[in-house]
């Protein structure tokens, strides 16, 4: 039972989010090393604290691909 293209979209479309959220995460997490001993303003104000929340959005946003693409039957 093959998927439908709108089906193949959606799994593409997941697959390129994941990926890139965790490129992101990976790049932030670096570039923020060591985070054990920083305070929470030393955290958010370091070089990489926006690419690991982008990539954190970016896995959420894979999570509900399915809902984000769904044309919907009305």
């Amino acid at each position: 039972m093959n998927p439908g293209p709108e089906e193949n979209n959606i799994l593409w479309t997941r697959r390129i989010l994941f990926v890139l959220g965790g490129v992101f995460v990976l790049a932030g997490i670096v570039r923020q090393w060591p985070i054990a001993g920083k305070t929470y303003f030393e955290f958010i104000e370091g070089k990489g604290y926006l690419a690991l929340m982008v990539g954190l959005i970016m896995i959420v946003l894979g999570f509900s691909a399915r809902l984000l693409m769904d044309e919907g039957d009305e």
